[in-house]
């Protein structure tokens, strides 16, 4: 009797090996948070850390200088004079980010045989980055918490969008959407809803700062979408328009859009008002040199007495890596980005020196944007720090009620505030055609 050997194909012997997972995770998408990193919490020296305490934080304002000397030959007293001072109130927004967990993938990852990876580890990584990304968002935006705004549209859940922050010409559509975000879809006020969704994809259009949506269902509810539609992020019950802490935008008063804050009006108080915003092509060429920088700084220090050529690490510079070029194209004839040229600022983040003040380049900044930010006149106001929601010894983990699953949450309550306004200044506009970002 004769038996035929039959070949084990490589099929065969895949089935009786064991997966072995390699024991690092690669992160595609970029953690890159350099202005969160020098805004973060108060130092010496630096950006003022507040406590609230219950009912907002308030400070003086003294809204112009000090006068009254005059000279009399028969020796009569001036009349009184006192500089004029205005009270500024700073309220609390809260944040909050949710993870989770189906109650399968707890059992299934108990031991190390189990798990790809720590399921425990990945949802708080996963928390502290997302925390980490939105407050690098809030930092450059205008409290509004606008991530998008409708372009023109196909149908009621697909359509093209641009301006993040709702700033036109501000960078990619897509610079602060992502795929599985909660949506909802605002007329342009602010003051109706349109519906709610998921996002599906987000598409970017090739040599445009325009990119296409879709949703899981169309936003119809009331009228469907029409061109000039705000996006922002939702909750079940509600969204975060107008609850999102102060950002660069409105506390340096871009446009001048926003002429109060912190219950101050500009136009009342003109010394409250921006130190200054230059437009490119008008008060400056539309190609940023160091001189253009140089022209801010000294208006800023005319106007607040911050000088940034005498004191350049209380300053921060902040524009697009299509700006930075720029700016260091204007001056690579006479020095180079070498080590003895460059800054190493908070967060671990190199920096070139612009009259010593340190030049942070951000993929997260309005295109065409260089900031001259003050950092002591800048404040953070904490209540809660970024942590887990529970209450004194109760658990961080809840029960989803009526589902085998789990769910965490973190919270913080904080605002950004800008006490003295007239020490910062911006320069808007410039030609800014570089996408160095994450946005694909």
């Amino acid at each position: 009797m004769s038996t035929t050997m039959t070949e084990m194909t490589d099929a065969d012997i895949s089935g009786t090996l064991k997966t072995v997972y390699a024991g690092w995770r690669e992160k595609l998408f970029p953690l890159s948070t350099p202005l969160l990193a020098n805004l973060e919490k108060g130092k010496a020296g630096g950006l003022r850390n507040m406590r609230w305490g219950g009912s907002g934080v308030n400070f003086d304002a003294v809204m112009e200088g000090p006068a009254g000397m005059t000279a009399s030959i028969s020796g009569y007293l001036p009349p009184h004079h006192a500089a004029q001072e205005k009270q500024g109130t700073i309220d609390i927004k809260r944040l909050y980010v949710s993870r989770q967990i189906d109650g399968l993938a707890i059992n299934g990852t108990m031991t190390k045989e189990q798990a790809y990876i720590s399921l425990a580890r990945k949802v708080l990584e996963e928390a502290k980055q997302a925390a980490r990304l939105g407050m690098q968002e809030i930092c450059h935006g205008n409290g509004l918490g606008i991530k998008a705004v409708v372009q023109s549209f196909t149908d009621n859940d697909t359509f093209v969008v641009a301006a993040p922050y709702g700033i036109a010409g501000a960078g990619q559509g897509g610079l602060l959407l992502r795929k599985g975000m909660y949506v909802e879809v605002l007329n342009s006020t602010g003051a109706t809803s349109k519906g709610k969704s998921f996002i599906t994809s987000v598409t970017s259009t090739p040599g445009s700062d325009n990119a296409t949506i879709q949703l899981t269902t169309a936003a119809a509810s009331n009228g469907g979408v029409a061109n000039g539609d705000l996006l922002v992020a939702a909750t079940v019950n509600d969204h975060s328009y107008g609850a999102f802490p102060n950002g660069l935008a409105n506390m340096l008063n871009r446009g001048a859009a926003y002429d109060s804050i912190h219950g101050l009006a500009s136009t009342t108080y003109a010394r409250w008002n921006r130190g200054a915003e230059l437009t490119a092509g008008t008060h400056v060429p539309d190609n940023p040199t160091e001189m253009d920088i140089w022209e801010l700084m000294a208006i800023i220090s005319g106007v607040s007495g911050h000088d940034a050529t005498l004191n350049p690490r209380e300053f921060l510079l902040l524009g697009t890596p299509g700006i930075e070029k720029k700016v260091a194209e204007s001056f690579l004839g006479q020095r180079r980005f070498l080590p003895e040229n460059t800054l190493k600022i908070k967060g671990g983040w190199s920096a070139v020196q612009i009259f010593g003040v340190p030049f942070v380049r951000d993929a997260w900044c309005p295109a065409g944007t260089v900031y001259l930010v003050h950092l002591p006149s800048m404040s953070w106001v904490d209540a809660k720090d970024w942590g887990q929601v529970q209450y004194e010894s109760a658990g961080a983990w809840r029960w989803i009620d009526g589902r085998d699953a789990f769910q965490i949450n973190w919270a913080a309550y904080l605002n950004l505030a800008c006490p003295q306004r007239n020490s910062h200044g911006s320069i808007v506009g410039y030609t800014d055609a570089g996408r160095y970002s994450h946005v694909m």
